[in-house]
């Protein structure tokens, strides 16, 4: 149960990719399908950033 509640943000984030999906395919407003298709990229972002998350990682700076 631990497993599933600490993984709440990828949750979040498919909940928003399938909102975003299913506003493209059921409406037939075009300004609710682009509102649907910017959730869906939005929750895209929120996928690469969730999965780019180091613990203790810093910037790859280097001096010289």
């Amino acid at each position: 149960m631990t497993l599933v509640l600490g993984l709440y943000n990828y949750w979040i984030t498919i909940l928003l990719m399938m909102v975003g999906f299913l506003m493209v395919i059921w409406r037939t407003n075009f300004v609710k399908k682009v509102i649907g298709l910017s959730l869906f990229q939005t929750s895209v972002y929120l996928l690469y950033l969730t999965m780019g998350k180091v613990q203790g990682g810093t910037a790859p700076i280097l001096n010289g």
